[in-house]
C-alpha cells in the first residue's frame, strides 16, 4: 500500500487496541531487569516496565566528515529530506551506500552533481542502484570520483566552499555549492551500554550480543531494528511482533517455515 495508507493503518490500529503513546518524550535511562525496569525520562519522570524493546534505530548518531574545516561549515548536511529543494547548484555527495546513490541520482536531474567514492566502485549497493549510479556516470548525468577520499574543506566567502579531496594522482579541489555526505551511523553505544547491554567488541560498527529471539544479555530487554543490525523496515516491523509473541509466551514459526512445508 500506499505510505499514507500505512500509516493511517497503523494509527488506528494503536488507538482500537490502547496503544499509550507518549510523544516528546526522551529516554535517558533504563534500569533494572524483566518483571521489574524503571526507565527515566529527561523530565525526570520514571515509567515501570516488565520488558523493554529497544527500536531507537541509528539515525540519531550520523557519522560525519572528521576532516579540517568540515565541523564549522553550514552548507555541509548529513541527511536529504527534499531533492527538489536545491536547483542550479553543484554538489559533491560523499559516499557509495545505497542513501548516497539515490541522493545523488535524485539531485542529478537539476543540478551539476559529484559522487565521491573512497574505492573503484560501487560494490556495497544494491544491484539496481549500483547499475544506475554507473549508467548516470557513463551518460554523462553526474560524475563519480573514486578512489577518492575528502582531505579538507576550505569556505568561501560567497557561500560554499572548496572540498579538497586525496586521489591517486594528489590533491584535487571541487568547487560547490553544497556537500551532502551519506556515511552511515554507528549504535549509540554510550546509552546503550549504560543500560547493561553488552557488545562483542569495540568496534563502531558492532551490534549488541542478542539471542534468537532478538534478547540482550539483560533479561527481558530486547532490541530490534537497524541497531540490532537489521537496517530495514521490514525486518524490524517483523522482528517487533515476533519480540511480542515472545513476551507474551506464545511460540511463533519463522515466516518461511509454512512456505517451504508447501514446497517440499
Amino acid at each position: 500500500g500506499k505510505r499514507e495508507a500505512i500509516l493511517a493503518r497503523w494509527n488506528s490500529d494503536a488507538a482500537g487496541t490502547g496503544v499509550k503513546g507518549r510523544h516528546r518524550s526522551e529516554g535517558v535511562a533504563i534500569r533494572g531487569e524483566r518483571g521489574s525496569f524503571a526507565l527515566t525520562l529527561a523530565s525526570g519522570e520514571q515509567i515501570a516496565a516488565h520488558s523493554v524493546v529497544l527500536a531507537i534505530g541509528m539515525q540519531g548518531n550520523l557519522r560525519q566528515l572528521d576532516v579540517p574545516g568540515a565541523a564549522d561549515a553550514d552548507c555541509i548536511q548529513y541527511q536529504l529530506d527534499d531533492p527538489k529543494a536545491y536547483s542550479g547548484e553543484d554538489i559533491v555527495v560523499v559516499g557509495a551506500g545505497d542513501a548516497a546513490i539515490e541522493n545523488a541520482l535524485a539531485l542529478a536531474d537539476g543540478n551539476r552533481v559529484t559522487i565521491i567514492n573512497r574505492r573503484d566502485g560501487f560494490d556495497r549497493a544494491k544491484q539496481g542502484n549500483h547499475d544506475a549510479i554507473v549508467q548516470a556516470a557513463e551518460n554523462g548525468r553526474l560524475r563519480c570520483q573514486y578512489n577518492s577520499a575528502p582531505l579538507r574543506f576550505e569556505p568561501a566567502d560567497t557561500g560554499g566552499g572548496n572540498l579538497v579531496l586525496q586521489t591517486d594522482d594528489g590533491e584535487l579541489a571541487l568547487r560547490c555549492d553544497r556537500v551532502i555526505a551519506r556515511l552511515g551511523a554507528t549504535p549509540p553505544r554510550r546509552f546503550v551500554e549504560a543500560c547493561g547491554v553488552r557488545f562483542p567488541s569495540d568496534d563502531p560498527a558492532a551490534v549488541p550480543e542478542l539471542s534468537n529471539q532478538y534478547e540482550s544479555n539483560v533479561p527481558g530487554l530486547f532490541v530490534i531494528g537497524a541497531l540490532a543490525g537489521f537496517p530495514l523496515i521490514k525486518q524490524a516491523m517483523n522482528q517487533g511482533y515476533e519480540v511480542i509473541e515472545f513476551i507474551q509466551g506464545r511460540t511463533l514459526a519463522p515466516a518461511d517455515e509454512p512456505l517451504l512445508l508447501e514446497k517440499f
